[in-house]
């Protein structure tokens, strides 16, 4: 009578593999949750970016002052057309909205230049807080500078591994997203 082999893997070897999978996941699991937090961050300010664009181009096409207004710290936003004389969305015609669906534990904050132009500070008043372009889809001169939203950044200050990222309006009205951890002398997309 001939034994036959049984077929299978043996105890031991199935405990390596777990072992090794278990190691793998470990491994991996930050990472990934990193991966998600950026994914979320990157959201929330291309949202804002979307909406600075939507603004500007309705003012061009409109020929009329279109504000983009961030109402709160969750990256909720609007764009409204302003009547003659008024400064605020309250006063205007909406044209879009958003609000970010995943921005729970997302910090957004808004600044202006300082004197100089060249840094920020925080927006005097709080939110809402915007900025008006005018017929020609530039940022108004009144609104322009010390008074107007210019930079609104989007971060989990908390994780220092995350993406910080910001995004400012030119004088010329362009708006441009840069990642303020990475130094622009290394990174095309850094904001130092």
């Amino acid at each position: 009578m001939t034994r036959r082999h049984a077929g299978g893997f043996s105890l031991l070897e199935l405990m390596v593999v777990v072992t090794i999978v278990a190691i793998l996941v470990g491994l991996a699991v930050p990472n990934y949750r990193t991966w998600v937090l950026n994914t979320r961050i990157r959201g929330a300010a291309e949202s804002i970016q979307n909406g600075l664009r939507t603004a500007r181009n309705e003012a061009a096409q409109r020929g009329k002052n279109v504000r983009f207004e961030l109402t709160s710290t969750d990256a909720t936003w609007q764009v409204c057309e302003l009547p003659v004389g008024k400064t605020a969305c309250v006063d205007g015609t909406v044209i879009d909205q958003h609000g970010v669906a995943d921005s729970a534990g997302i910090v957004i904050t808004a600044s202006k230049a300082t004197a100089d132009l060249t840094t920020y500070a925080a927006l005097t008043g709080g939110l809402p807080g915007g900025i008006t372009f005018g017929p020609l889809a530039r940022p108004l001169v009144p609104d322009y500078g010390t008074t107007a939203l210019l930079r609104i950044d989007a971060s989990f200050p908390s994780n220092t591994d995350t993406r910080w990222l910001a995004t400012t309006i030119s004088a010329g009205g362009s708006v441009q997203m840069c990642d303020v951890r990475l130094p622009k002398t290394t990174a095309p997309n850094g904001c130092k």
